[in-house]
Formats: C-alpha cells, sequence, structure tokens
C-alpha cells in the first residue's frame, strides 16, 4: 500500500556498499539523503547490498550480492522487474540510459535519467567497437522514453543534444553536488613535508592513472611523491608502473576519510580520458584542495579563480604540478562555489521531477 508520500525509486548499478567508491554512488546516496530530508519516501533499486542508507530509505536489491558486470546487473534487472508492480512508484530515477531495456514497467510510471557522462565512449575503450554499437541502439530507444535526462555537466547536455535532437526539449544540465556540510570549508590543518598529490577513485584503464604517476616522477619538484586512494582493474599493472616511484597505494578508502587526505595534499590529480562532472573533484575542492585535471572533463566552470589548473594535454600535466604548488604555498583560501551543494542541486531535481508527475510531488 502506498503512503501518503510521494514514492520515489532510485535505480542503479552501483555498489552502495560500505566502502565502495565511484562518483554515481555519492551522486544516489547524496540525492536520497536530500530527497528524505524534504519528506519524501524513497525506495533504491539496488545491485546488491546498500549500506548506510538515511532513515526511512528503503533498498530493494535485484541481486543477492553486487555483481560488477553491467550486463549481469541488467539479467538480475530484468528477472526482478517482471515480477513488480510500477505502480507503487510516482517516478522511477535511473543513472544509466540502457538500464531502462532491461524493465518491464507494467503499471507504468514516468521515467528520469541522470546522464553521467557519455556511457558509449567509456564501452568503446572498454569492451571495442561491436559492443559500443549494441549499446547505443539500446541507449536511442531508452532515451525516446525518459520524461527528462538529467546531464552532470554543459558537455553531456550539448553531446546528448547533437546525437538525439528530438530529446533536446527533455534535457537539463544539473550539476553532482556534495553535501553542504562540506562546502563550508575546513579548518586549516597541517601539512605534509615535501609536497604529495593525491588521486582518488576507481583504477580503471580509461583514469590513466599511469600517466600521472609519469607526471609525478618528471615534474622535477623536490620530495614529490602520489597517494592513490581507491582498487579496481588496473592496480596490479599500477604497481608495476610506480617501481622505483614514490607512491603509495592506499586501496579502498572510507568515504569520511578523505577529507584529511584533501586536506593535507598539495592537489587532487585526474587525467581521465573521459569524464562527467567528477564528483571527488568538488569534494577536493570543499576541503581547501586544489585540482589538476584535464580540459573537457567538466570541470571549466569550478576549476576557476585559483581552484587549480585544466590542462590542454596530458604533456603539460609536469608543469601544471609545478604551478599547483605554488598556488598551493600561497595560502590562497579555495572553497567549492554553493551551487554545488545538495540544498541547490536537489531543489533543481525535485523541479524537474514536478514537471514531469501529474499529479505533483508532495
Amino acid at each position: 500500500m502506498r503512503d501518503d508520500r510521494t514514492r520515489i525509486g532510485i535505480l542503479t548499478g552501483a555498489d552502495l556498499r560500505r566502502g565502495a567508491a565511484g562518483g554515481t554512488r555519492s551522486y544516489v546516496l547524496g540525492l536520497v539523503r536530500f530527497l528524505a530530508d524534504e519528506g519524501l519516501g524513497v525506495e533504491i533499486v539496488a545491485n546488491g547490498p546498500a549500506d548506510d542508507l538515511p532513515q526511512g530509505v528503503t533498498a530493494t536489491p535485484v541481486s543477492r550480492e553486487h555483481v560488477a558486470s553491467t550486463l549481469a546487473f541488467q539479467r538480475a534487472l530484468r528477472s526482478w522487474s517482471a515480477r513488480e508492480d510500477f505502480a507503487r512508484f510516482a517516478l522511477l530515477h535511473l543513472q544509466r540510459p540502457d538500464d531502462l531495456t532491461a524493465l518491464r514497467l507494467q503499471g507504468g510510471c514516468p521515467v528520469v535519467c541522470t546522464l553521467h557522462g557519455d556511457a558509449a565512449r567509456g564501452i568503446r575503450r572498454r569492451r571495442g567497437r561491436v559492443a559500443k554499437a549494441a549499446y547505443l541502439r539500446r541507449e536511442r530507444w531508452a532515451v525516446s522514453r525518459f520524461a527528462a535526462l538529467i546531464a552532470v555537466d554543459p558537455s553531456t547536455a550539448d553531446l546528448y543534444a547533437q546525437r538525439y535532437p528530438a530529446a533536446s526539449g527533455r534535457l537539463h544540465t544539473i550539476p553532482v553536488a556534495v553535501e553542504d556540510s562540506f562546502a563550508r570549508g575546513p579548518e586549516p590543518g597541517p601539512r605534509h613535508d615535501g609536497h604529495v598529490f593525491l588521486f582518488v577513485g576507481r583504477l580503471s584503464v580509461e583514469k590513466r592513472v599511469d600517466r600521472i604517476i609519469q607526471a609525478v616522477r618528471s615534474s622535477g619538484i623536490p620530495d614529490a611523491r602520489l597517494t592513490i586512494a581507491g582498487t579496481g582493474p588496473e592496480l596490479s599493472r599500477l604497481v608495476r608502473a610506480a617501481t622505483g616511484a614514490a607512491v603509495e597505494f592506499l586501496g579502498e578508502v572510507p568515504h569520511d576519510t578523505l577529507p584529511a587526505l584533501y586536506q593535507t595534499a598539495d592537489a587532487l590529480v585526474l587525467a581521465s580520458e573521459y569524464e562527467g562532472l567528477p564528483t571527488v573533484a568538488l569534494e577536493a575542492l570543499a576541503n581547501g584542495c586544489p585540482v589538476v585535471a584535464p580540459a573537457g572533463c567538466g570541470l571549466e566552470a569550478v576549476v576557476t579563480d585559483g581552484r587549480g589548473i585544466l590542462v590542454p594535454s596530458l604533456d603539460a600535466f609536469p608543469q601544471a604540478l609545478r604551478e599547483v604548488v605554488k598556488l598551493r604555498d600561497s595560502g590562497q583560501r579555495i572553497t567549492l562555489p554553493q551551487e554545488y551543494t545538495w540544498s541547490r542541486v536537489g531543489d533543481a531535481i525535485l523541479a524537474v521531477y514536478r514537471s514531469v508527475v501529474p499529479e505533483g510531488v508532495r
């Protein structure tokens, strides 16, 4: 039986177990906390267990354990959805377009999808041209059926508007966000001796962490070190690539310990081939840590006014690291703009919900 609140379903294949990393995970958990605080009923349709959920948020796992394969998750989703009544949802919010192809929406409800960058590009990089073509067929079918699409940065919005012109009127650009408490700015803390650069994220091939290792090694900065927080399929190769370099691999790091890493590092360094707006960059800025990243990764509107350096190519990384050290040593205070907090972003997402739910969101 439905209660007197709007029930929002948030569907994700991200790993929601305690200690897991990932930008989509952070987005989902931040969104459900905001919605729960607004008094809305929230149910997460999850890929395995979901930990640390706010009070009142329920989780419905479609598989007993988390499965790393997207195709395996979608098979489990297809089996689960065949026996579900979607009439309990006023709205369903997906985090990847092709997940819609695995759903059998008996009873129907409006469906919204957040576009966390261009999934097709990642599939092409990891699985090849044929897999990308198969994905795009599913994406095309799904995009035509979404009531609204939320792009996390303007580049992603432009890409999808060009790819699917008929969907441009349903596209909204709303960034990812951090908790408001993050954006209040850190208290100044002690810094490491020497110079420490930081990478936080999944160790997968498109993140190009090997190029960060090379840049730190060739930067010419005395006592330069790199700390890597995260794990993934590239770990063994990166350990070999780091032989003889001052690199520390921390493995999976609990989210609540990341502020201390941000606050003591000279910069967060990202080198992704492609990216929507990366949450880790927002978290770093919120903790007073500048960001070095490639241009085109969704950070153009954020890494301004002395918040870091966007480089035109990876060849420019060593010089950028030298420049960001000067920025960090200058003592300039770095903060995150308020428009990247959940109080602002959540309100914008609620406005999208209200535009597609006929009876409104209460």
